[in-house]
């Protein structure tokens, strides 16, 4: 009787705790609801405000109404340019969002600041607040300052960006060539000036030269000239040559064949890579000679080349696989079956 009794004031337990559970997931649900429309009720007091406002006759708004404004504010200024988003900007200026903004770089969250930053960024008045973010404690901040400086003309130099990026963890790779790229386009020469600094780690280095390599054969030469210079730099050495091959321009062609020769496997696998990419029919008798090296990849790399600078390099691999050394007729007839595929 005992044990029943147990059991059954178990099952009760279980059961009121199952129903508040449920309570309170429908008295969130219409708190959601009601925030929910409360929100969208001041978006659309705001937006004729935003859209059509004389900057000179509107107030400042109340706290509670200035998160909608920087929300409404920053996803118009996404979809507008020219003197509509300037228009647009004023009237959120005159609205207070920038106080608000600004007054969020001094949040505890990173997340809160690098929204701070970013929507900031647009704001022409707080070009040296956004630079102060570049000085932040998290990595993410500094990055997402960067970059947002880089959008305009007036970004500080590059070497300047980098060297507080550089101040503590490692920046997301993949930004940091984005970040490049975009310095590239206002600066390019300064960027390709982050090659020479002796001080600057091989990830900066690496995400210039991925930059200068995306405008062609502009700096093809350079790359070349770091190409050959950096014998004694074994990890920067191979991506400068996949740089070069980016570039797609002959300019490098005399490096290149010089990478094929290099004692470095990973260098003769990346060298060979930038013979396909630009289409270096030259190199086909060199390329031929890789066919047999005893590393894996700078077979496959030579022989994806040679199928990739056309007639002469096909007429090779053809050749090839009437070879004797088994190595280079399995390298020959794998790269022509994945051709014909």
């Amino acid at each position: 009787m005992t044990t029943l009794r147990a059991l059954w004031e178990v099952s009760l337990a279980l059961c009121v705790l199952a129903m508040l559970a449920l309570l309170v997931l429908l008295l969130a649900r219409v708190l959601s609801a009601r925030l929910f429309d409360r929100t969208s009720a001041v978006r659309q007091r705001l937006l004729p405000l935003l859209l059509d406002g004389d900057p000179a006759e509107l107030e400042p708004l109340r706290k509670g109404e200035l998160q909608a404004a920087a929300d409404l504010t920053v996803e118009i200024a996404e979809m507008t340019r020219g003197s509509e988003r300037e228009a647009l900007l004023a009237r959120a200026t005159a609205l207070g969002v920038t106080d608000l903004l600004i007054g969020r770089l001094r949040s505890r969250k990173a997340q809160s600041r690098l929204n701070a930053v970013e929507a900031l960024s647009m704001f022409e008045g707080s070009h040296d607040y956004v630079i102060n973010a570049l000085g932040d404690r998290n990595p993410d901040v500094r990055l997402g300052a960067a970059l947002a400086l880089a959008q305009h003309a007036n970004a500080p130099a590059p070497i300047d960006i980098v060297n507080k990026l550089n101040e503590s963890a490692e920046e997301n790779s993949l930004l940091l060539v984005s970040l490049m790229v975009d310095l590239a386009e206002t600066n390019s020469d300064a960027v390709a000036g982050l090659l020479f600094e002796e001080d600057l780690s091989h990830r900066v280095k690496v995400a210039a030269m991925d930059a200068l390599s995306q405008r062609g054969g502009e700096y093809a030469p350079l790359l070349a000239y770091m190409a050959r210079g950096s014998g004694n730099e074994p990890e920067l050495q191979p991506r400068i040559f996949r740089a070069l091959g980016r570039t797609g321009h002959p300019a490098g062609a005399e490096a290149i064949m010089e990478g094929m020769a290099s004692d470095n496997w990973i260098v003769r696998a990346a060298a060979a890579e930038a013979v396909g990419k630009t289409r270096l029919v030259a190199a086909a008798d060199r390329l031929s000679t890789l066919l047999n090296d005893p590393h894996y990849w700078v077979r496959y790399r030579a022989s994806e080349a040679l199928l990739r600078i056309g007639t002469r390099g096909v007429s090779v691999l053809r050749e090839a696989t009437r070879s004797e050394d088994p190595v280079v007729r399995s390298a020959a007839l794998k790269m022509l079956a994945e051709g014909r595929a």
